[in-house]
């Protein structure tokens, strides 16, 4: 057995062409860690750099419905003195206008295109809320869009609502939209605006997993208004 082994081995360097190297096998995917120590590690390591985000994002969502649970069964009572009401309810909405607006800006620093995506994993819940919570000021919306396409290329999340949101935020920069979702009314039919790179949108559509864009679909319905862009004033 040995020898019909090793007369197999002398035939395949025969018949390897000079000059070029003996074919080599397909490496595999490393398997996933399943010791002990590595586990350990990957989860400390993961620990320590989402345990201040996840905690801090409770307690910033935690205050801003304490509040509100502060204010609202305040206002809610029949018995309060004649113009209490109104400066009650301002005060209330104060405190609340600007927790949200320092939560808000804080949610947008943490959307970093290189981690977000690992916590999006690790954490779909409190990913989505501080999506949410960044989404509050459209300011943000270059972070979000930055933040969210490496999650949209893997699959992770809804590619249709992520392709309207990159195009909303080019026309907000004034720049083509990149993936045709976006139209306007012009002279009575419905149009869309500006496409970037139009000979390569189909292959940008695929890499989020959209089908390739219908224009006959998406234009030429007839409308009433015109409709200002997006981001700018009526």
């Amino acid at each position: 057995m040995h020898l019909i082994a090793l007369a197999a081995l002398v035939l395949l360097q025969d018949t390897t062409p000079a000059g070029e190297p003996a074919p080599e096998v397909a490496s595999e995917t490393p398997a996933e860690p399943t010791d002990a120590a590595t586990l350990i590690a990957l989860t400390e390591s993961r620990w320590n750099e989402w345990v201040s985000v996840v905690g801090e994002l409770a307690s910033r969502s935690a205050r801003e419905r304490f509040a509100a649970d502060l204010v609202y069964p305040v206002i809610a009572r029949t018995d309060l003195d004649e113009g209490a009401r109104g400066p009650i309810m301002q005060a209330g909405l104060t405190r609340i206008g600007a927790l949200q607006a320092e939560n808000t800006a804080w949610a947008a620093a943490q959307l970093d295109p290189q981690s977000f995506p690992d916590f999006h994993t690790l954490q779909p819940r409190p990913a989505r809320e501080l999506l949410r919570m960044a989404e509050r000021d459209d300011a943000n919306l270059g972070r979000i869009v930055a933040a969210l396409e490496p999650v949209v290329l893997a699959g992770g999340y809804d590619a249709a609502a992520f392709a309207a949101m990159a195009d909303r935020h080019a026309l907000v920069e004034d720049r083509p939209q990149p993936y045709g979702t976006q139209s306007h009314c012009a002279e009575g039919t419905v149009t869309l605006y500006e496409i970037a790179e139009p000979d390569t949108l189909t292959e940008r559509r695929e890499a989020l997993g959209l089908p390739p864009l219908d224009r006959d679909a998406a234009e030429g319905a007839a409308c009433e208004m015109e409709d200002a862009a997006p981001g700018s004033p009526d």
